[in-house]
């Protein structure tokens, strides 16, 4: 008697639309998984394309006995194929991915494993983007089967890209807002997953997800309206409803999280803009801008919840709120172009199989703007311009010149794959005077990592890796590539060092990585 089938572990949902080339990739990495075939269900769901998508999609099902394809009437979005997959799905797990990106190999089993051990309403997967190496660094730092003390529940960032328990979907009735152009389609959606309390797992040392940065981004809508939404007409009413949901979220904590991010991320972005820098038009728009600011505060967040924002936000929004939006946005934008320079001066073999890469970091300087300087009875201050100083002074605010807090972290970047990993850094920032007298902040740093295990205890695959800093100053975080004057073709312990004009420094790996032998060291200085 022939086994009854069973029900797959995941169903990976797909809405296209016009796809291109990428849908290839995407089925390919599905191809690729080592979660077997008949534990996967693919959906295919086509928004109504008016090219042969359709048949596309019909095609490779038609060649893979777990897929399935469905052509649907054009809805202009893919909230509602995604919805109808939900629908559609027989597995335990749905994930929705856009027909332009792909999984990493292992990304299904290790997620099913975590879950299921966890007992998981939602697993969040190491997510990469590609044109931005900072994407989910610090989110993806560890594994946990209780990501409850995560920031946001452990849901950042807040892409649908994750692992969904289907059954807390159809029960709660979560879904995806329809409409032929819904802005932030997925945060209105993980209003409704956070609000429910889902029971969140983080899986950090298996990559999952990667985000492609293509023309076919499956956020686009069907009039190829671009996926950058500052400046859009509608964003201040979407924006405006996207509050008025968080706004009703029953339990205050999550609540206030959830108004506070926004804030950060919504509103604060759009108060650094300043009319003089725009011209008439420009100075109209900024003036809407700084009145719906001001209109979505008094309405939706209340002054107490600013002392959940990050300190520049939060100082920021306590200027607006004073009446002070100029001055709010000159604060904004102080030191934005103060550039780290992240420079390796040395890498070692530490003759057990770890090697360590150390350096200096420097910001540059802004002409005409010191970042400290000495008052006449030999203080040490930031350096601000009036009015700004004043009114900081005046509301106490006044940022502090120590630089106790700032930091450099090195994190390497697989070249072919684009998965990072922060390594284990220390640093060393302090005020250095310069020849006018006035104080710029610079630093040292060293990372030491096993390549054997430097991947979460893992290995890191054989090939380039991008050195990257991520440095940390008053409340500014920026990321920078590595350039170095060492000598290219080194090798130094189980790496080989290499440049490439667009990326600096890249330590190459072979396809096997020997253990180092005690006492064989290799050593390369230069400065």
């Amino acid at each position: 008697m022939a086994e009854a089938p069973h029900d797959p572990s995941v169903s990976v949902v797909i809405p296209t639309f016009r796809s291109g080339p990428g849908l290839d990739r995407a089925i390919a990495s599905l191809d690729a998984q080592t979660l077997p075939q008949d534990d996967l269900e693919v959906l295919l769901l086509d928004d109504g394309s008016p090219d042969d998508t359709a048949a596309r999609i019909e095609q490779v099902a038609a060649g893979r006995a777990n897929y399935r394809a469905f052509a649907l009437e054009p809805s202009g979005w893919p909230s509602r194929p995604r919805n109808i997959g939900v629908r559609e799905a027989r597995g335990r797990y749905v994930l929705f991915l856009d027909h332009d990106d792909e999984l990493y190999p292992d990304a299904l089993r290790a997620a099913v494993a975590l879950g299921d051990a966890a007992g998981a309403d939602v697993v969040n997967g190491k997510e990469v983007r590609t044109q931005i190496a900072r994407w989910g660094l610090t989110h993806y730092t560890h594994d946990t089967a209780d990501a409850s003390a995560e920031p946001l529940r452990g849901l950042l960032p807040m892409t649908p890209h994750k692992l969904y328990r289907r059954a807390f979907l159809v029960e709660h009735d979560i879904r995806f807002p329809e409409a032929p152009r819904h802005l932030w389609e997925d945060l209105f959606f993980h209003v409704d997953v956070i609000r429910h309390e889902p029971a969140v797992a983080l899986l950090s040392s298996t990559p999952f997800y990667h985000w492609r940065k293509t023309a076919e981004n499956n956020s686009t809508s069907t009039d190829g309206t671009r996926l950058d939404y500052s400046g859009d007409p509608e964003y201040w009413p979407y924006l405006d409803k996207l509050f008025r949901l968080v706004s009703g979220v029953e339990k205050p904590e999550i609540r206030d999280e959830l108004l506070a991010q926004n804030v950060h991320v919504r509103l604060v972005s759009q108060l650094g803009q300043r009319a003089t820098d725009t011209g008439d038009a420009g100075g109209a728009s900024v003036a809407e801008a700084r009145a719906e600011i001001a209109r979505m505060l008094a309405t939706y967040v209340p002054a107490e919840l600013d002392a959940l924002l990050p300190e520049r936000s939060r100082v920021a929004i306590t200027l607006f709120r004073a009446g002070h939006a100029d001055a709010a946005a000159e604060f904004l934008r102080d030191g934005i172009d103060r550039k780290p320079d992240f420079t390796v001066t040395a890498v070692e073999d530490a003759g057990d199989g770890s090697v360590t890469v150390s350096g200096t970091v420097a910001w540059s300087r802004v002409p005409g703007q010191p970042f400290a300087r000495r008052t006449t009875s030999g203080e040490v201050v930031r350096d601000l311009p009036e009015p700004l100083a004043g009114l900081l002074a005046e509301h106490g605010l006044t940022p502090t010149a120590d630089v106790a807090d700032a930091f450099v972290e090195v994190a390497i970047r697989h070249a072919p794959t684009r998965v990072n990993w922060l390594l284990p850094s220390t640093s060393q920032v302090a005020l250095v005077e310069q020849e006018d007298g006035t104080l710029e902040p610079a630093g040292t740093f060293t990372a030491r990592f096993d390549p054997a295990t430097a991947a979460m205890g893992g290995a890191l695959p054989a090939g380039a890796h991008l050195v990257l800093g991520m440095c940390e100053l008053d409340g500014r975080t920026g990321i920078k590539r590595a350039f170095s004057d060492l000598p290219a073709g080194t090798g130094v312990g189980p790496v080989v060092l290499d440049y490439s004009a667009q990326d600096g420094l890249l330590l190459r790996l072979p396809a096997d990585v020997p253990p180092a032998r005690k006492g064989l060291l290799g050593r390369l200085r230069r400065g």
